[in-house]
Parts: structure tokens; sequence; C-alpha cells
């Protein structure tokens, strides 16, 4: 058996791997990226990311290559439920600015091989198409890499001082850890596919429904990405195919159908589910989780890359004083703990909670007649989804007395 030595093994080349392998490399660290995939690769996602998402990619200096692959700007989200429309855009709310008035969105083919690739190019030794058969442990029982194998191939045991999982909602590092728990509360499947020739304009949307909701965003080359989220228990009483389960859907909601039905659809109809998963210990001696792998719920606002990229970078700049300083141990990334707490925590407590309150028809009709005569809570409510609001910021009463202004008219 075979045997290379790196400072850090990632395992998972998505947005949350890819951030942490490119950093690390950039800063001089051996880093070995793997991932059981070949790139570019399809990824069920909403495929938006929020306007706090830009400048992080600027700082990478990714923002020429995506814009030079058709990246669409997004300038706010348009809501429908129980009758209603309202539409809200990224503003500054109280003492937090906006960093742009729109946030991006791409395939996340495009996306997650412009970070991978990146992260080759800054020195990463990239193992693609290579599985992770177990987690390697060190003398005093932290864990000290990973045994891969290349299919057909013998397998190599790749050593580092930290192994981070970054494998996504189903991780194989954190299930082997013992730390991975599925939310039962939360059992959601999701169907996703792409359409052209639609009729969009330059927003996202989010139609709900009684049992679920479809969320939607105009992407490169002129597409329209679709995703319809459904309660698992609705899927299988259907009992239909995802093809035809989509179409029924669309019918249900004719205001989208409509719309959509105009288009022609140009990706197979895909499926994902659970939508729900947390973890006991996100850091353990010699190994870390970031991204999905951390912990999961369906952000119904599209923070998703949001929670992958500043995870990543997060991680990375706890991770660069224990690669100096030799340590090994699960306290040498409190820092990181302290950043999910403070940054990741209350976005995710929100997420959760909306969650909660779209299983509760009442609670949400209550909430689109409040909305609709307040437009500007509209664009609070959005801003807060763009990721550049600090919590704190909504404890301030002026952010709530401006929210609950109704001068503007919705769009």
């Amino acid at each position: 058996m075979g045997e290379h030595v790196h400072d850090v093994v990632v395992v998972g080349a998505g947005p949350a791997g890819s951030t942490t392998a490119l950093r690390l490399a950039r800063a001089g660290f051996s880093v070995a990226l793997v991932d059981a995939r070949r790139f570019p690769r399809f990824k069920a996602c909403g495929e938006f990311m929020s306007p706090e998402v830009i400048p992080m990619l600027e700082e990478l200096g990714l923002r020429p290559e995506l814009e030079a692959r058709g990246v669409r700007e997004v300038r706010g989200m348009v809501l429908h439920g129980h009758g209603r429309r309202v539409c809200g855009k990224f503003v500054d709310v109280g003492r937090a600015h906006a960093p742009f008035d729109y946030g991006w969105a791409v395939r996340r083919e495009v996306f997650d091989e412009v970070l991978l690739r990146a992260a080759e190019r800054a020195g990463a030794r990239l193992y693609e198409g290579w599985r992770v058969d177990e987690l390697l442990r060190g003398p005093d029982g932290e864990v000290a890499g990973v045994l891969a194998r290349k299919p057909g191939g013998s397998p190599i045991a790749l050593r580092a001082r930290w192994t981070i999982g970054a494998d996504g909602t189903r991780s194989g590092v954190a299930t082997a850890l013992g730390v991975r728990k599925e939310s039962n509360w939360l059992r959601k499947i999701a169907l996703t596919t792409r359409y052209e020739g639609v009729p969009w304009g330059d927003r996202a949307e989010v139609h709900f429904l009684e049992h679920g909701f479809f969320a939607c965003a105009p992407i490169d080359g002129g597409a329209v990405s679709l995703n319809l989220v459904l309660d698992r228990a609705e899927y299988e009483r259907e009992k239909l195919g995802r093809d035809e389960l989509l179409e029924t859907w669309l019918a249900r909601t004719p205001l989208l159908g409509e719309r959509i039905a105009r288009g022609r659809r140009i990706d197979p109809v895909r499926g994902t589910g659970s939508m729900a998963m947390k973890t006991s210990a996100q850091v353990l001696d010699g190994v870390a989780l970031v991204g999905d792998a951390a912990g999961y719920v369906d952000p119904v606002t599209g923070e998703g890359i949001f929670f992958a990229i500043k995870g990543g970078q997060m991680l990375a700049s706890a991770l660069e004083p224990a690669l100096h300083d030799y340590r090994t141990d699960a306290a040498a990334l409190a820092p990181y703990l302290a950043g999910r707490k403070r940054e990741i925590a209350p976005r995710a407590a929100v997420s959760t909670l909306l969650q909660r309150g779209l299983r509760h028809p009442r609670l949400v009709s209550a909430a689109f007649r409040l909305l609709a005569g307040h437009p500007h809570l509209v664009d609070t409510i959005v801003s807060v989804a763009g990721d550049y609001v600090p919590t704190r910021e909504l404890w301030r009463p002026r952010v709530w007395v401006h929210a609950l202004a109704s001068e503007r008219s919705p769009a």
C-alpha cells in the first residue's frame, strides 16, 4: 500500500472543501483535495449566492473568471403565497450596508469547478475520482488522514496532521466519527431541473405551497434553475415518478407553471434528500467538519453557498496557526467554532425557525398579509437573507420602525 504525506487532507471538493484547500495552499501548506466524483459534476442546488458571498470571491480573485463564465446578477427576491405576491431587494439595514445590490446565480457545474481548479492551481494536490474508505488514526487515537482508493486501483494512505470533512450532508467523515444525525422532523425531498426560453427578470422567486415550495433563479446561459422541495411524506403519498410529480405540482401552481410551460426543459429531473442533518461535534483531535458536513437545514432563503464559503474561510484561518504550531488538538480550532457560533449558527437557527413556520399554513398566510402591507419589511427580510446583516442589528428598534413603514410601493 502506498503512502502520501500532506499537512492537510480535505475530503470533498464542493465550495466548502475547495475554499479551505485554496486558502491553505496559498498559505504554503501541502494540501490533498479528495473527491469521489469527477468535475464538472451536477449538484442539486438552488444555484443562488447572496451578496455577501461576492466580496469573499473577490478576495479569492475569482470574480473575473466567474463573470467570464456568465454568472447572472440577481437583484432581489419575489415571494408568492396564499394569493399574494411581495417583492424585496437588497438594501442597507440599520448600520449594515449591502456590499452589492445583487447576488449571483450560476450553474453549480461552473461554480464548483472554478473553485476546484483555483485550489489546484494554488498547489493543492487533487485526487479526483478517489473514494475514501476509512479514517486513519494516530498513536493517541487522533484522526491522522484517510485511506483512499481510485476505482480499480490499490488503496493509498493519505496521511496528514489535519483531516477536513467537507463531503456534504451524507458525510462519510462525520459518519465515521459517530457525530452525524439526521433531523427526523424535517424529512424533505428536492427535485431540481433547468429550463431555457422562459420569460424571466433579474430576481429569484419562491412560491410557497402547503407542503413545500418552488425556488427559481435566473442562471448563466439565459436558463432558469427550478427546485421543488416537498415533505417526504407528501412525495411518498403521491406515488409518482419524478417527471410526473414535477409536472403535477407545476399544474397546481399555475402562476409559475404557465410561465415555465413557455420554455423547454433542458435537464433531467433529479432528486435529493434528506434536507436536514446535524452533528454533535464539528471539531475533534486532528479532524474538522465544514459546510454541509458540519450540519445542514435546507435554507429557503438561499444561504447554502454562503455557509460553505464562510465556513471554509473561517476554518482555513484557524488552521493556519494550528499548523504552524504543530498542534492537532481540537482546542487549536476554538476560533473556528467561535466563528461558526457567531456567523453561521444564528442564520441556521433562522432557517430552522422558518422551516418550522412553513408547516403551519395559517401562520404563512398571516405573514403574507403583513408583508403585503409593508414593502420595507420585505426588503429587510430579503436583506437578512443576503447574509450581510448581523443578527445584533435586528435588535435595534429603529430597524423595525423603518421596516414597518409602508411608503414604498412593492415592485
